[in-house]
């Protein structure tokens, strides 16, 4: 099957080191390392300061444009801190998309934690608040921000995501990642229909709320959200997603209880789409071999199947 995290164009240390070095000399100079690699951009940390993202895809150009034009005032709303570009990178020769790069965060991504049900659960609240917070800023602010107006890359579009997550689900069984595909494939007989989803799509959403995309404290806290390039005017199950992938069925009721009613359907698109995402993460990590985010999607999908909620 495709691979859609294949890259554009090779990014290396060297290439980074050059393009910073001409653009930004204050740098210099500049003590550089990767930090990691996601589908889109590459990450690298500079004076052990700052975080620099470079697209790997073409794709990625138009998402990191819009992330450097809405991040400054977005994060002035938002109760947990997100990146805030201070550099913003042009196309040269060597290499042909913009960059940006913002002021490190502190925090580590959980699925480098190995988070127990109890330090999860101390975050229950904080997304809450995040997402109420986030969802509930006013439509026309977000545009002049320049927040997508829709969800262009059919995010949640059901009905065209249905087939594609069966597909990869049997993938998954093949290759001996999951056991019990019809404990995720069951939850397709009875998810709303994009025409429901598209009645729904009214709210500000950071799109992609993934085990990648976010940040944790020692303790297993909220501390940091990242990666905004899939921000748009949306259905609110795309972020709630997090709820299912990321909280054990203890502290769902914590959550809701802070973040407001949700009804029965836009719980269940919410635990589709996590579903969704995990399994392409699955097979994701898989085949570039790495274990850590193998098992977190292993953890997300057991989280998203638990039905003791």
């Amino acid at each position: 099957m495709s691979k859609p995290w294949a890259a554009d164009i090779p990014i290396t240390v060297t290439l980074v080191q050059d393009v910073l070095e001409r653009q930004f000399p204050q740098l210099v100079p500049i003590q550089l390392r990767p930090l990691s690699e996601g589908w889109d951009n590459s990450l690298f940390l500079v004076n052990e300061t700052y975080v620099f993202r470079f697209p790997r895809r073409k794709i990625a150009v138009d998402l990191i444009e819009m992330e450097n034009r809405m991040l400054p005032p977005l994060s002035s709303h938002l109760p947990v801190p997100i990146p805030n570009p201070c550099f913003i990178g042009q196309p040269t020769k060597e290499y042909p998309f913009p960059f940006s790069g913002y002021p490190k965060l502190t925090g580590t991504v959980p699925y480098m934690m190995h988070l127990t049900d109890e330090q999860r659960t101390q975050s229950a609240v904080r997304w809450a608040e995040f997402l109420r917070t986030l969802h509930g800023i006013p439509t026309h602010q977000a545009l002049e921000w320049g927040i997508a107006r829709s969800d262009d890359m059919g995010r949640m579009d059901v009905d065209k995501r249905i087939p594609i997550f069966i597909a990869k689900v049997e993938e998954a069984h093949t290759q001996g990642l999951i056991d019990n595909p019809y404990a995720l494939l069951h939850i397709t007989e009875s998810v709303p229909t994009t025409e429901y989803v598209k009645q729904q799509c009214s709210t500000v959403v950071h799109g992609d709320l993934n085990f990648r995309n976010f940040l944790v404290n020692d303790e297993g806290g909220l501390c940091g959200v990242i990666d905004w390039g899939d921000a748009h005017i949306g259905h609110p199950a795309v972020d709630l997603s997090v709820v299912y992938s990321f909280l054990p069925p203890s502290a769902r009721p914590l959550f809701w209880k802070a973040y407001g009613d949700v009804c029965p359907e836009t719980r269940l698109l919410a635990k589709f789409r996590s579903l969704y995402t995990n399994i392409v993460i699955l097979l994701h990590a898989h085949d570039i071999g790495d274990r850590q985010q193998l098992l977190e999607a292993k953890r997300a999908i057991t989280l998203c199947t638990d039905e003791s909620e």
